[in-house]
């Protein structure tokens, strides 16, 4: 029997997949962009006019997307790459709509057989299609709907997936405060990697609030994630490599308290706005503080920030999130308004 020893793909999939959100199809639990990932890596209640984010909640598809286009780009680790894509457009009886496209890249790397003979390279890379649909259903309630199709090549396995995302949106008249709710990634496999053995989908059952208080510049994001799950502790017993103190004594590593499982749920963020076009972000994911942080000199994990600006009719956004100490994935986003590159016409000359 043939081994393929994907390492790359190991280590992203575990830094975005695990405890409470671990499943195949890594592009299904990345951060989709920029804002999102430089808020600690969860957000489904920020409403802006950037269409990548009817992947984070469809009901956040809305008529201020019409005609937009974006693009995030990723970097993981070297040889890794991961970006994604997606375009809206915006209909008075229909709502709006966006199709969109997530692939990664993990790369080649050698192949093995059960004996450790090389037998030559593989690659592996796992793409997602959607198409998803916001609409107002009342004053300031907006609810939406997204369907994914997902295709993953690792090597000598094939597998391949549906997923829905249902969720809703409500705001206040002058769009201080939003609330959204989203279930994502709702689905099953249809071409297991193993014939018979279907793995499950990372789905999260995801609640968040954002709002801006009127007279200050700082704008506050509150997302609490996997909540179909009460405890997101990855393997208690993994968090030491020591089995024995200095008298010799067995260490047996306590559970954690409530406290610590409550705050596993929740990623924090806050925005410096700086005017429309300019704003400094920053963020904090406890969960994966807890997972990814060594015991000696945790540094910045679990921590993440990035800017926010325009250049032209560009608007650009960039964000670092640090998973341990040495490891930094930066993801940057671009999203324009495509009327606005047409050419106007000269004036007549009088």
């Amino acid at each position: 029997m043939r081994i393929s020893r994907f390492l790359l793909f190991l280590l992203p999939l575990s830094l975005s997949a695990q405890g409470g959100a671990s499943g195949v199809f890594a592009p299904l639990s990345m951060p989709i962009n920029a804002r999102q990932a430089a808020w600690g890596g969860y957000c489904n209640s920020y409403r802006s006019q950037d269409p990548t984010f009817g992947l984070v909640n469809p009901a956040l598809l809305n008529a201020g997307m019409h005609n937009r286009v974006a693009m995030n780009f990723n970097t993981q680790v070297k040889g890794v790459w991961s970006g994604n894509g997606a375009y809206a457009r915006h209909w008075e009886k229909l709502g709006t709509l966006a199709l969109n496209v997530a692939h990664i890249n993990y790369g080649t790397m050698n192949a093995y057989d059960a004996a450790g003979n090389p037998e030559g390279t593989v690659s592996a890379n796992e793409t997602v299609l959607g198409l998803s649909v916001g609409r107002e259903i009342a004053p300031n309630l907006h609810v939406g709907g997204g369907l994914k199709m997902t295709y993953s090549i690792l090597g000598p396995y094939i597998g391949a997936g549906v997923a829905a995302d249902v969720g809703m949106v409500w705001h206040n008249r002058d769009s201080v405060i939003s609330v959204g709710a989203v279930l994502r990634n709702a689905g099953f496999m249809v071409l297991a990697y193993n014939r018979g053995n279907g793995d499950k989908l990372p789905f999260s059952a995801e609640a968040g609030v954002n709002f801006k208080p009127k007279h200050m510049p700082f704008r506050f994001n509150i997302t609490a994630h996997n909540l179909q799950k009460w405890d997101l502790t990855y393997n208690q017993y993994l968090q030491t490599n020591q089995t024995i103190d200095l008298s010799g004594k067995p260490v047996t590593p306590a559970e954690a308290k409530f406290g610590d499982k409550l705050m596993r749920h929740f990623a924090v963020g806050t925005e410096l706005v700086l005017g429309k076009n300019f704003g400094v972000l920053g963020g904090y994911n406890h969960q994966r503080r807890r997972e990814m942080a060594p015991d000696v000199r945790p540094g910045l994990s679990g921590f993440s920030w990035g800017l926010m600006f325009r250049v032209s009719r560009i608007q650009i956004t960039y964000s670092s999130s640090t998973f341990f100490p040495g490891f930094n994935a930066n993801l940057f986003t671009f999203a324009a308004t495509l009327s606005e590159f047409r050419r106007k016409p000269a004036s007549s000359r009088s």
